[in-house]
């Protein structure tokens, strides 16, 4: 999943609302349909239908939605400036992207948010470098927001990655600043057991608080496609 990482502990950022705000007002159907080719890979919620154990059928897709992100950040205390930028206390919405140009579709991602986030007066600048600025950003707490591709599927289970990216402290390609106990508690859970009741309990519960917290916003689903020959023995 092509996926933002938001440093929840900017000052920022620190409030779910931003948070959603910034979700409501990303086009992820346009960004499916004009740059990776598959629409229907527009990121409803964090995993995909493939992972089924971890994908929740009961969840409210994202969705774009202008006016309710708008609404959200005049409530915290926004308010549009002259040139179209938020301020509040005296300081600009500006906040800095790092991305990486392995994965060409991530350039032209980061560049389509730009615009997108500009709609609701949140200026974004893009930095096009090497992937370790993510990590070493995350490290030394300068990584404000970072846009890259994060694979759940390589293995039929995904929770030693996601016990990786939401367990305590986050991690390096997870959250940032981004602590929630009953995820924690629930990670601990489910690397436990195999047993699959145990396990879908406390499932729903890191996916609900992921996908309303969002310490990491989804944009698109990867798709893979694979061809084979019928005559390969």
């Amino acid at each position: 999943v092509v996926s933002l990482k938001l440093n929840a502990s900017h000052k920022f950022l620190n409030d779910t609302r931003v948070r959603q705000a910034l979700s409501m007002a990303m086009d992820r159907k346009g960004i499916a349909t004009a740059i990776t080719r598959f629409p229907e890979s527009s990121a409803t919620q964090l995993f995909p239908p493939a992972l089924d154990k971890w994908h929740s059928a009961k969840l409210s897709p994202l969705t774009q939605d202008i006016e309710k992100a708008k609404a959200l950040l005049a409530d915290i205390g926004w308010v549009k400036g002259d040139d179209g930028i938020l301020t509040k206390d005296g300081e600009r919405f500006s906040l800095l992207l790092r991305t990486f140009p392995d994965r060409p579709e991530l350039p032209l991602i980061a560049a389509a948010l730009q615009n997108q986030w500009a709609a609701i007066g949140v200026e974004l600048e893009v930095s096009v470098s090497n992937y370790s600025e993510i990590p070493a950003g995350h490290k030394d707490g300068s990584l404000e927001v970072a846009l890259f591709a994060r694979n759940y599927g390589l293995t039929p289970d995904p929770i030693g990655t996601v016990l990786a990216d939401f367990g305590k402290g986050g991690g390096d390609w997870g959250s940032m600043g981004w602590d929630n106990a009953e995820v924690i508690d629930a990670l601990d859970k489910i690397a436990a057991t195999s047993d699959a009741d145990a396990r879908s309990e406390s499932i729903a519960t890191v996916v609900n608080a992921l996908h309303t917290e969002l310490p990491m916003i989804p944009v698109v689903w990867y798709q893979l496609t694979v061809a084979i020959n019928k005559d390969l023995n």
